[in-house]
This record gives C-alpha cells, structure tokens and sequence, in this order.
C-alpha cells in the first residue's frame, strides 16, 4: 500500500465519520432555532406531557408506599427516575429556542411547572427517606404526611396541565 492509497483511505473514512457525526448531531435537536413556531409549541407540550406522566408515576409511588404495597428502596427508586425524566423534560425546555413571542411565553409558563412538580418529587423522596428511616434532619421542608404530599403534587401537576392546555396539547 502506497502513502496515497492510505490518505484516500483516510479521506473516505474521515467522509464517513463526518457523515455520521451529522447525522447524530441532526437527531439530538441542535438546530432547535430553525423550528417554526408550532413545532417549538410541540416541543413545549412534549416536556410537559413528560412532566406530568413523572408527576402522576410520582404520586402513585407516594400512594402506594403509604398503602404498605411497596417498599421504601421501591419507591425511591421510582422517584428517581421520575427526576431524571423531569431533568429532561427541563433540558428540551431550557435548550428549546423560541421563534416567536407565544412559543416563548408557552416555554417560561412550560419550565415554571417542570420546576413546581421536580420540587414535589424531591419533597416525596424527602417524605420517603424520613419515612424510612432515614437521617433527614438537616432537610427543609419535608412534608409531614402523604396527604399534604400528594397535594403538592397535585397543585403542581394542575399547573402542568394548564401549561399544558395553553401550549395546546391533550
């Protein structure tokens, strides 16, 4: 093999590589200025329809520890998961550029109730961990029962189906 035959090599390889690198990039939503002002208003509904499928799987995890019918471990788990779906929900809010002022006021009114329901579910894992037995004495702001949990969480998930309703989803 020739030094030249392995630049072309190369070459074709490097065009492969920068063929795919796009591609990915083209999928991971980079190019979220170019949206037109319905598809950001999708993206706006898609996180918070996210958001409130977290809430709801959050309050029915604090239900059912409080009824016996799961563990602790289960319901902690369970809560953190519904974090991790509610820190993407705020990330496709949070990178989301808005192309027009009403695509704008659905993602501030959008991250507004990402944040109220991930402060309900950090409470429940709160709620969780003191219930378990876990040392929370440094921790502000744990709700002292399931009730007044799943109320939060029902304040908060009111608020995501309002954002929800303006930003014209189910």
């Amino acid at each position: 093999m020739t030094q030249q035959t392995g630049r072309r090599r190369l070459g074709a390889g490097g065009r492969v590589l920068a063929v795919v690198v796009a591609a990915l990039l083209a999928g991971t939503g980079c190019v979220a200025s170019g949206q037109q002002p319905g598809q950001a208003t999708g993206a706006v509904a898609d996180a918070l329809a996210e958001a409130g499928s977290a809430g709801e799987t959050a309050r029915l995890a604090v239900e059912l520890l409080d009824q016996g019918r799961i563990t602790g471990p289960v319901a902690d788990t369970t809560l953190l998961d519904q974090l991790h779906t509610l820190d993407d929900a705020d990330f496709a809010l949070t990178t989301l550029v808005p192309p027009d002022a009403a695509s704008s006021d659905h993602r501030t009114a959008g991250l507004e109730a990402v944040g109220d329901v991930s402060d309900a579910v950090v409470a429940a894992r709160a709620w969780v961990a003191a219930r378990s037995g876990g040392d929370v004495a440094g921790a502000q702001d744990v709700p002292a029962s399931a009730e007044e949990l799943l109320s939060d969480l029902a304040t908060a998930l009111d608020t995501t189906d309002a954002a929800l309703a303006e930003a014209g989803g189910p």
